[in-house]
Formats: structure tokens, sequence, C-alpha cells
């Protein structure tokens, strides 16, 4: 218990990009409140210093626009302001949902480092507001780049803060990082709960918040801090001079408690020096509850997934090239790339209207932007791919001839003539072998889309009439950042596969289907001599299950939003869902098919006007394939669509990746956050420490662990059982988020078997695998090696490697993150290219101490769970 003799003030916008305005309007609008704000500090400089004006750039997204579009002198007011701790900026490029990879994370900060060395500007602190979580991984990412102090202001609508609230805790990062935190109210608390800036309202709302917090035993604070917007415009909302006014009169009338504005700097600073030494130590991932609403539009998601591994495939041939002294990489390109998967992973997923006025050209307007986002992101990466792939292939080979768009007036043999090359080369952009059955892509003769691979582009689609190419699959084993060229002619051994009736087979599993369902009966891993095919509530492996509300429930079944209410809404206790599975089902005969055994399962369910499932495995693969096509009706009443996997277990041991930290749920957490779904990276994994499976979904990054478990809003999770669900799509957001989808929408997922209890750099490598396809180009006639490497990570040792090419084109840059606790030397050797020298990196690519360089190899040093940047220079 303690008096509250100052209420600090921390005026800033918060930024939605979209929401309340379209997207681009946003962009302009959050320039414009830079200078409006500028204008009221000035307004209010021979005020006393605690009514003197202070501002908060919330992320620095729309502030480096600002920036690059202003002149000189309005520059040098800015950093004139912020030396004089008038203005702030804060660290985040936006809010973020836990939609980003690790190298989206490190990306989103580079913008700090413009605004420093470009710009002159101070960046020490972070804020994340709304979003009711942020991503383990900065807990060690922002230390690392001088950013020691995080606000986080959680909008608990159809959420949960952690307790204590408000409150502060060191955070600590899987690598030991630590960030002083304050997890508090919500942003428009000041406005709109304390009525701050409103003489109408202020004396009968304030003094209760006053009153709680000097009452409680958990509050040694002698302070109130909070965050005001704007009245009306809470969001995207412009400084308010009226604000500035208020804070001044209500000193200069000697009301308490004295008011005092600051910013995230000014008060980090004096908390940390105050009550830094007497703060707890936590550990564990600020999981969000706002992820579920990334299901909301399950098929742009899915895409936006895949470009994710698509663009670290591009970045690692673009190393490669630059290394070999072939440096036609486009830095400013990636780097838009990049903030079109960032602002699609972004916390705005709408407009406000979203859900009550979908059809109109307000919500419809600002979905298409936010979706273009996806789509642009998608296509400019597969330019940028086939670009350096095409790059390295001509280092390494002839292309073949080119064809001749047909008017019907050539045969066709005249027309696209038989290239000189029976091989494929096969490129394999992970870190590792691998041993894989690859799909010969359709020959299209340098045809269109010049910008997309032959490999990814769907197959039957003519494009003047080339000859049709007969559907193949040829086994390839390519070293790890390397390639080989893989004969069409090479015979392909598929002895170990089995097909008949309702059973598949090969070496490693014997796969038997329902057919009165089309699940998976049986799951035999063959060496273990054990049946994983499980069932829950007599859903087995694979199964859709589709979910809606009883009695004609609306939204409110699921949450009752109340902003009178101080967490701004109730979680309702058991909503009234109805679950059904397929009506209808029709298991197709077994198949073998070039290197691969399948059953296809077409059914007839609610929910959906059709969909089809194919269970297949493929010829010496330890790999279940799951693939589910929906074809999707729309449905405006909440809804959802799970796909199960119960597991013959006897015990429920789960393990999560999350953004590429793996997780044990509760122990890897922070109090109070979401347990009753995970926004996973890559992989789920369940055991009963005898043996286990891991579960990757390609395309719906949402799993609730140990059954369904929406609604629950549990402060811990209580498994039911050894399942993995995934939440394929639902519609329960109210606002913000799609109110229904329909049309085609993949659900793909890769399973696999272990033994013993989960081992996290095992289910990675698996799910890295299954994510990131091999880059596959055909009619290249090979002049050169039949196999090369750009380099080789030695030893087994539990480390992903990524390599992209420095932004300032300058060699080469590495990620590496340490999956295992233990701290390793992780040695590489370049095998394509001759490094002249190395050093450690900080992650915004700053030069740090020099890495030893001795016969083309370097080692370098990680921490347990550690991550750390190098550049290389050839």
């Amino acid at each position: 218990m303690s008096e509250i003799s100052t209420i600090y003030i921390a005026n800033h916008s918060h930024t939605d990009i979209g929401y309340t305005d379209y997207q681009s309007v946003c962009f302009r609008q959050h320039a414009e409140y830079v200078g409006q704000a500028l204008d009221l500090i000035e307004a209010t400089a021979d005020r006393p210093d605690e009514s003197r004006y202070r501002w908060t750039v919330e992320v620095t997204g729309p502030m480096i626009r600002y920036l690059r579009g202003a002149g000189n002198e309005e520059v040098d007011r800015f950093r004139h302001w912020q030396r004089e701790g008038a203005i702030d900026i804060a660290a985040m490029q936006y809010n973020l949902t836990p939609g980003l990879t690790p190298e989206q994370m490190h990306r989103s900060l580079y913008p700090v480092r413009v605004l420093r060395e470009e710009f002159g500007l101070t960046v020490e602190t972070a804020m994340q507001d709304d979003v009711n979580g942020m991503s383990w991984l900065f807990a060690d990412l922002l230390p690392a780049i001088g950013v020691d102090f995080l606000t986080l202001a959680v909008n608990q609508v159809r959420g949960r803060a952690p307790k204590p609230f408000p409150g502060a805790f060191w955070w600590e990062g899987p690598a030991g990082g630590r960030l002083l935190a304050w997890n508090g109210f919500h942003y428009l608390f000041g406005r709109s709960q304390a009525k701050l800036g409103d003489w109408r309202f202020v004396d009968e709302n304030l003094p209760r918040y006053v009153q709680d917090l000097e009452a409680r035993e958990d509050w040694p604070y002698d302070f109130l801090y909070c965050e005001s917007t704007h009245p009306v415009r809470v969001d995207n909302g412009p400084p308010d001079p009226r604000m500035a006014d208020f804070v001044h009169r209500w000193n200069e009338e000697g009301r308490g408690p004295k008011m005092a504005f600051t910013t995230p700097r000014l008060f980090g600073r004096a908390f940390r020096d105050q009550w830094g030494d007497s703060l707890p130590t936590w550990r564990g991932d600020w999981t969000d509850w706002w992820s579920d609403g990334v299901g909301s539009s399950s098929y742009e998601t899915g895409v936006n997934r895949g470009t994710h591994e698509l663009a670290a495939s591009a970045e690692m041939l673009g190393a490669w090239l630059r290394a070999e002294g072939v440096d036609g990489w486009d830095t400013d390109r990636a780097r838009q790339i990049y903030e079109h998967m960032t602002l699609y992973d972004e916390h705005t997923w709408g407009a406000f209207s979203s859900v009550e006025a979908p059809a109109a050209l307000w919500s419809r307007s600002q979905w298409s932007h936010k979706s273009h986002y996806a789509y642009d992101a998608a296509m400019e990466t597969h330019d940028v791919l086939a670009r350096v792939a095409r790059g390295l292939a001509e280092t390494r080979a002839t292309p073949g001839p080119e064809g001749m768009f047909n008017l019907g007036d050539l045969e066709t043999e005249r027309a696209y003539p038989e290239p000189e090359s029976r091989e494929l080369m096969v490129v394999n952009t992970l870190p590792w072998e691998r041993d894989v059955l690859v799909e010969v892509p359709e020959r299209r003769a340098g045809g269109a889309p010049v910008g997309m691979l032959e490999t990814f582009f769907p197959r039957g689609v003519p494009w003047g009439f080339p000859p049709e190419t007969e559907f193949q699959r040829v086994r390839a084993k390519v070293p790890a950042f390397g390639y080989a060229f893989v004969g069409l002619d090479d015979e392909l051994d598929a002895g170990d596969l089995r097909a008949e009736g309702h059973v598949i087979e090969n070496e490693h599993y014997r796969v038997e289907l329902d057919p009165a369902t089309g699940t998976v009966s049986s799951w035999l891993d063959k060496a273990l001599g054990h049946d994983f095919a499980g069932e829950q509530h007599g859903w087995r492996i694979g199964e859709y299950v589709y979910e809606t509300l009883t009695g004609g429930a609306d939204r409110s079944a699921l949450f009752v939003m109340d902003f009178a209410h101080d967490d701004f809404g109730t979680w309702p206790e058991d909503p009234p869902f109805q679950r059904e599975t397929a009506t209808q089902v029709e298991v197709g005969p077994a198949r073998i098919q070039s290197g691969r055994a399948s059953i296809e399962v077409k059914v007839q369910a609610p929910g959906v006007s059709g969909a089809t499932c194919t269970f297949s495995l493929d010829a010496h693969t330890k790999e279940l394939a799951v693939d589910w096509l929906l074809d999707k009706v729309h449905h405006a009443d909440p809804e959802s669509v799970y796909i199960a996997f119960p597991f013959n277990l006897d015990g429920a041991e789960f393990r999560v990746d999350l953004n590429g930290v793996p997780c044990t749920p509760n122990d890897d957490q922070l109090p109070g956050t979401a347990r009753d779904w995970f926004p996973i990276r890559r992989w789920a994994d369940v055991s009963d420490g005898e043996r286990g499976v891991t579960v990757v979904p390609l395309d719906a990054p949402l799993v609730q662990l140990g059954g369904i478990t929406t609604g629950k809003a549990a402060a811990d999770l209580e498994p039911e059982g050894p399942a993995i669900v995934s939440w394929a799509l639902n519609n329960h957001w109210m606002v913000n988020f799609q109110p229904s989808q329909g049309g085609q929408i993949p659900q793909r997922y890769r399973l696999t078997t272990h033994a013993g209890a989960c081992d996290a750099a095992v289910a990675g490598r698996f799910a890295a695998g299954a994510a990131t396809p091999p880059v596959i180009l055909r009619d290249y006639l090979r002049t050169g090696d039949p196999t090369g490497a750009l380099l080789q990570v030695e030893g087994d040792l539990g480390v992903e490697v990524g390599i992209k090419p420095a932004e300032d084109g300058d060699g080469a840059i590495l990620r590496l993150r340490n999956v295992t606790p233990a701290a390793v030397t992780v040695p590489l050797r370049f095998l394509a290219a001759v490094p002249t020298s190395a050093n450690v990196a900080s992650p915004l690519e700053e030069d740090g101490d020099p890495l030893t360089v001795t016969d083309g190899a370097v080692s370098v040093p990680l921490a347990g769970s550690g991550t750390a940047t190098v550049r290389v220079r050839f």
C-alpha cells in the first residue's frame, strides 16, 4: 500500500494500420501528428516542467516514412525536442502479432538503426499496445540493440493481462536477455477510463482508480502511470491541445495527485533507478490471446506463412550469388517484401465495421488492402526467388532452348524443341542434407510466368500449348545449402510402398482408414511397434470437426464486451457449442503413383459445399501427409473448423514452437497469457515420455492442446488427453477480423513419430523440411559439377542457420539460433566461396568483434537458447 502523489501521463496515438481509416490514410495521418505534436510542445515550452506537453511516437514504421518525406528543418526540429525530452520514439515497427518469423522479428527492428544513424535520434524503449502479448524472442533481441525498457498496454477484450496488473517485472529472454517490462493499463486508460482532460467527468472517475491502487497490498509505488490517446479517436488519433491545458490548470489549482507529462524513456529511466532492484524476474512467452484472429482469413494466412519460407530461400540464394561475386540482389525490394509480410502479420486485420457492415465499401476496401499485403509479398517473393535461382543455375548450366508461342500454325515439336538436358537442378536452402522426393515440374520453355518457377506453378495451366509433361517424381539427395543435378531417367526406388483397399504402407508406417469416417483407424510405427492412432470424443486422426453455437446464440456467447468493466468484458462459462463431423464419406481406393501411396477421401459436411482429404506416404520417408482442401461456404454466425489429431499415448506432455522458441506450455509462459490456443511457428509435439508425435500445420498456425479448448479462458492448460487439434479457421471476433470466409482453402499437415520425449532440434528439422520446399529448375544443361554447396554446418548441434545478403551490400549475414539449452560452438565451412573476414554482429547487422577465419572456416559461439548474427565478407 502506498499513497499516490503523481500521475504520469504518456501521450501518443495508438497505431492501427487500418481499423479507423484506410491503411494509406493512416500512414499519412501519423506523419501529420508528429508536426502537430511538435507545435503543441513548442506552445507549452514556457510552462513548468511537469505541465510541458510531451508526445511519444508509438512505432517506427510510419515514422520512417515521415522523416524521409520531411525537410531538414523539420528533422532538426524533431531532433532538438527529443534531446529536450519532449518527444520520443519507441522501437517496435508496428504492434505485432506472433505471426512473425524470427527473421521478421530481427528485420522489424532495422528502422531503429536507421533512426539512430541516418537521423541522429535516440531509441531506448519499446511499446506494444492493444495486442495481448509479445513473442518471447523480443526479450533477447531488444536488449541486444540497446532497448532496455518495454511498456505493454494490453486491451483485455477477448483476452487477459498478466497479474499483477498494472505492475512491473524483469522479463528474461530464452537466452538470458533482461528487459524491464511495465505491464500497464489499456492505452486509452488516461482519456477514456480515468477521463483525464475532461472536467465534466474526471472527478467522478479518476478517484476510484487512485483509491483502488492505494488500497492494494502489492502496490508499493507512489505514482499512477497511464497512457493517453485522443478521447474520441482513441486509435489513430491526433494530439489533443485540451489535454495540455487540462494538466496545466490541474497543477495550477494545486489539485492532487500532481500530474506530469512523460514519455516511456523518461518514465523508464526514473522507474528503473528507484524500483529496478526490487522487481521479480519472469521467464516465458507472452502468448497472445488475440492470435485467434488470424484464423478469420485462413487462406491468406496460409499464403503469408508460405511466403515466409520462400523469402528465406530467396535470401539464401542471393547470398550465395553475392559470395561468388554475382551480385544482382535488390535490397530495397527485399525490404519491401518483408514490410508487406509484416504488415499482413501486424495486428490490424480490417475495419472496425468488418462484422457489422461487411458489405460496406469501407470494410471491403480495408480488407482488400490488408489481403493485398499477403498477395503482394507472395508474388514479389516468387519473382525474386525465380531470378536468383535462375542466376545460380546459369553459373552451373546452360538454359535449354526457348519455345515459340504457338498460334496453332506450328507443330508442337517445332514450337517446343526437346531440351538436351535430362536432369533437374534441385537446390536445398536448408543447412542440412536432404533426401527427398520431388515432383518434376511441367515444361514451360521460357513461357509465362517468368516471375515464378515451374515448380511452384499449378500443373495443367496451358500457355501457348506446350507439350504435356508426364506426372513424375524423382528422388534427390542434396547437400546442405547446396544443389544437385538429378537424372529424370533415374529409376525411382519405391519398393517399400504397398496400397490395398483402405491401407497404405511404406518401410516406416502402415496406415489404415476407417471407411465409415474416412479417418485413420490405425497408424503403426513399424520400428517402435506401436499404433499411434487414437480417438477422442469419437474423433480420429485427420477428422474434420465443425463447430457452431446452438439456439441462435451470437458472439456474445463467446465474450461479452463491456467497456464499463475494468477488463472490458467477461468470458461466459460453457458456451453452447455444437460440434459436427462429416455427414457423407466416400473413401477411394488406395493407390501408388510415382513414389507415393495415397488414399483420397471425399466428404460432405456442414460448413463446406464439399471437401477432400488425401492421406499419403512417400517411399522411404518417415512422414504421414494429411492434406485437406475445403470448399468453404460463407457463414456469418460464429463458427470454427478443427482438424483433430488424437493419438494413442499413455500421457500428454506437450512442446510447441512459439516463434522459433521451443516451449513447454504453462512452464514457459507468463501467467495470464493464452492457454486456450497456441500460435505456433512450425510444429507442436505430444509425447508420453516413451514415444510421441510431431505435427506440422503448414497453413494454419493455431493449435489447441489436449482437445478442443475454445471458450475455456483457462488460466492453465489442463489437457484432456494426448491430442493436438488444429484450429483451421474461425470468425469469432466482433470487430476488425473477417466475418466469414469461403472458397477453396487448403489445410495441410505433416506428421512424424519418435521414440522418447520431444527433441526440439529433431522436431524443428522435420518441420523446416516440411515447410521449406526444395527449389527445382528443369531444362538446364549442366556444364559444371553435378553437386555443390555454399556452406557446410559441421556437426549435429541443434542449431538453425539462415543466410542473407547484408543490407549494406557488404558480404552476407548469417543468423544462428540454438534450440537447445546448452551453449555450443558452431563450426561453419564455406565451400563455394572464400571468406576473407567474419565478425559477430548485432541483430541490426552492426559489426562487433572479429571472428577467426581459417581455411574457409569460422566458428561461432552460441549461448544456450541463443541467437547470433554474423557478417561474413568474401
